[in-house]
């Protein structure tokens, strides 16, 4: 018995020998491809591609895995390997470790191709866990607000709230926006029954927001001229803004301008917001060449808080009220170092709309359109007399707020 066990562990360590030698074998050349793999991250950290490449190519036995998918993805993405790089992020996808950066990295090219189903198509394979990061969520959001999936947009939404740390004030503004822009497009369309559903939920959602109470007075004046301006004023004595201003005045066009001055001093009473009120008057008295009221309005705001198109306006008055060049060129100067006017403008590409909108017209970015101090050229430097375009004072004003736009771009890249 004692023979024969020890023939049989014999035979069987000599049956093993090839299998042993094959696993070792494999062992080693695992070792050595996973070696150069790392040799290629490190020589591609560096800069060096072309090394990068080579180490790749020691790595062959490692094909088809994903740091070695990962790796021949960067690779070709440098030399600009269109074909190579994206049948390498396709093949990421059925990897769990690579799946989240090839679904970024598809969508994102996609998107940036203006391919919005094929890029909804992608983000739909990311995972639903408290694991995926949030960019993925609103994403998907974004793609679907563009296509205009209404029901996929609830779904995201609820998404948005199961799986990421956004807290319920930030929901109730992203869901303002959507029902605004639902709104906004059934305007389009002209389908006003529904537009009125979606823009009163927007503004259940956020009572505060300019584009959703002027859209709203526009609907109400288009119905019963009275309906529509008493809403502007109850929206204006909680929640002044020039937008709404900006409305006011352009439903007055082919009235008489008179009328309009007065319902402006009126309105500006109800508000405690001493900048929008004055500044509002000022602009309707020099629209209506009432000096004297554009003169005491602008003096009430304090020069500190004056923008550049307040001392433009301020320089318009001087020239039109009493002739006075000197200063008028006073102003003008002084317009060189004022603080920025607020305008709509895009926080993550710096684009300047002439409205607000959900989605950035140059970026596609979702929700970056804000009301905040852009560099945007005032239209009064347009207006000015040809003695002042031409002047050095025109010139840097626009150099300036040139400089200011690019200086507005490196910042935002910076805090992105």
């Amino acid at each position: 018995l004692f023979l024969i066990i020890l023939s049989y562990l014999i035979i069987k360590k000599i049956t093993s020998i090839p299998k042993t030698i094959k696993k070792s074998y494999k062992k080693n050349k695992n070792n050595k491809a996973n070696s150069a793999i790392i040799k290629s991250f490190a020589a591609k950290y560096m800069g060096e591609i072309e090394l990068a490449e080579n180490f790749s190519k020691q790595a062959k036995f490692l094909n088809n895995t994903p740091l070695k998918l990962l790796l021949d993805s960067e690779i070709n993405n440098y030399y600009g390997n269109d074909s190579k790089y994206l049948e390498h992020l396709n093949n990421m996808l059925e990897h769990p470790e690579t799946l989240l950066v090839s679904v970024k990295k598809l969508t994102t090219t996609h998107i940036k191709n203006r391919e919005i189903k094929d890029a909804l198509r992608i983000i739909s394979m990311s995972p639903k866990s408290k694991n995926t990061p949030k960019w993925f969520f609103y994403t998907a959001l974004q793609l679907n607000i563009l296509e205009k999936n209404w029901e996929e947009v609830n779904i995201s939404i609820k998404n948005i709230n199961k799986y990421t740390n956004t807290n319920t004030t930030s929901l109730k503004l992203i869901k303002s926006r959507i029902f605004l822009y639902k709104a906004m497009e059934e305007h389009n369309t002209e389908n006003s029954d529904i537009e009125f559903k979606d823009i009163n939920t927007s503004l259940k959602f956020d009572p505060s927001f300019a584009p959703a109470i002027v859209l709203k007075a526009e609907l109400l004046y288009k119905k019963d001229e009275k309906l529509g301006l008493d809403y502007i004023k109850n929206s204006w004595k909680k929640h002044s803004h020039p937008e709404i201003a900006n409305f006011l005045i352009s439903i007055f066009d082919n009235k008489p301008k008179q009328k309009l001055l007065s319902i402006v001093k009126n309105l500006t009473k109800l508000s405690n917001d001493s900048f929008n009120n004055n500044y509002t008057l000022a602009k309707v008295a020099l629209l209506l060449e009432a000096w004297p009221i554009a003169r005491k309005a602008l003096n009430i705001i304090p020069e500190k808080d004056w923008t550049k198109t307040i001392y433009l306006m301020m320089a318009d008055l001087e020239k039109k009220e009493h002739g006075d060049n000197n200063k008028y060129n006073f102003w003008y100067e002084k317009a060189q170092n004022a603080i920025l006017d607020f305008s709509w403008g895009c926080t993550s590409c710096s684009y300047i709309p002439d409205q607000w909108n959900l989605i950035c017209p140059k970026c596609s970015s979702l929700d970056s359109i804000q009301w905040q101090q852009f560099a945007s050229p005032s239209k009064y430097i347009e207006n000015i007399s040809p003695i002042i375009k031409h002047s050095k004072i025109a010139n840097s004003l626009k150099a300036e707020a040139a400089a200011r736009g690019i200086i507005e771009e490196l910042k935002t890249g910076m805090d992105r």
